[in-house]
């Protein structure tokens, strides 16, 4: 196991995952509205507002796992890795938990391009 390829892509992931709970708990401290729709098949309307918010904290926990990734000397394919690892990890979620099936497909599109997105704003800066 070469470990120069491998901590890129555990830093990502980890990022990845410290910050979605981080945003999480953010968003919890909203009030118990702000979680009401998990656990529900159905989002309704008035859940909209927070299922967005969810849905860019974790946007942009991938994007800061990509730039992570990246400043740890991974290269495309860390990040590329990362985000599969963190799909994988979401359809995990995704039979394990009950949330509207939009949230998870709306949430397995947008992981691999923000992780990208990490990937190129480091790559341009440096």
């Amino acid at each position: 196991m070469n470990l120069r390829k491998t901590v890129p892509v555990a830093g990502g992931f980890f990022t990845i995952a410290l910050l979605s709970s981080v945003f999480a708990r953010i968003q919890g401290a909203f009030g118990p509205l702000a979680n009401d729709w998990l656990g529900q098949a159905v989002i309704h309307q008035s859940a909209i507002p927070f299922v967005a918010i969810k849905l860019l904290g974790l946007f942009l926990s991938c994007s800061l796992g990509g730039i992570v990734s990246t400043r740890l000397g991974g290269r495309r394919k860390a990040s590329l890795l990362v985000g599969i690892i963190t799909c994988l990890m979401i359809g995990w979620l995704w039979i394990h938990t009950v949330h509207p099936i939009g949230f998870w497909v709306l949430l397995l599109l947008g992981v691999i391009p923000s992780v990208w997105a990490g990937y190129r704003l480091t790559t341009q800066t440096s």
